[in-house]
C-alpha cells in the first residue's frame, strides 16, 4: 500500500470518527434539553383561600378555612411549562381522594385557580383536607389545610405548608 493510499484511508477514518464524535454529542444534548425541558415545570407560589379578588389573586390565604366556608381555593403561579402539559389537581379529604381537575396549559407562565365546593353548595364538612398538583402525572407538590370551627381572628391563619 502506498503512502499517499494510506493518509487518504486515516484521513477517511479521522473524518468518520468525528463525524460520529458531533452525532453523538448532538443527540446526548438534544436528549438532555428533552429532560431538562419536561421536568423544568415549576409552581411558584401556591395558596389556599376561600375566594379570589378582582385581579385573581387569593384573599387572605393561609393552612384554615373557617367551619362555614362553601369552597376552597386552590390558586397558584407557574412557569417553565410547555404548551399542552396537563395539569392534574387531587383534592383529598380525610385521607381519600374526593375531586379530580385537569387542564392543559397554553402558556409557559401564569396563574390557575381550582375550587373544591360542594353540589349543593353547602359548607365544605371538618377536617383535612389537602391539593395535590402533578403536571404531566409527576406529582409538583401538596398543600395540606384544615377546615374548622374558628374564631374571626383565626381564620386562615396559620404558616404555609408546601411539601
Amino acid at each position: 500500500m502506498t503512502r499517499v493510499k494510506r493518509r487518504d484511508q486515516a484521513g477517511a477514518l479521522m473524518g468518520l470518527g468525528l463525524l460520529v464524535v458531533a452525532l453523538m454529542i448532538f443527540l446526548s444534548l438534544s436528549l438532555r434539553r428533552d429532560n431538562v425541558i419536561a421536568a423544568s415545570f415549576r409552581l411558584d407560589d401556591v395558596q389556599i383561600c376561600e375566594e379570589l379578588d378582582g385581579d385573581l389573586r387569593a384573599v387572605n390565604p393561609g393552612t384554615v378555612l373557617p367551619a362555614a366556608a362553601k369552597q376552597a381555593c386552590l390558586w397558584f403561579q407557574y412557569s417553565r411549562a410547555r404548551e399542552g402539559d396537563l395539569l392534574e389537581i387531587l383534592w383529598g379529604y380525610d385521607g381519600q381522594t374526593i375531586q379530580r381537575d385537569s387542564y392543559r396549559l397554553s402558556e409557559s407562565k401564569g396563574a390557575r385557580a381550582f375550587y373544591l365546593l360542594r353540589e349543593d353548595a353547602s359548607p365544605l364538612p371538618e377536617g383535612e383536607y389537602s391539593a395535590t398538583i402533578f403536571c404531566n402525572s409527576r406529582e409538583r407538590g401538596v398543600k395540606r389545610f384544615r377546615v374548622m370551627a374558628v374564631s374571626g381572628d383565626e381564620a386562615l391563619a396559620g404558616d404555609e405548608i408546601l411539601d
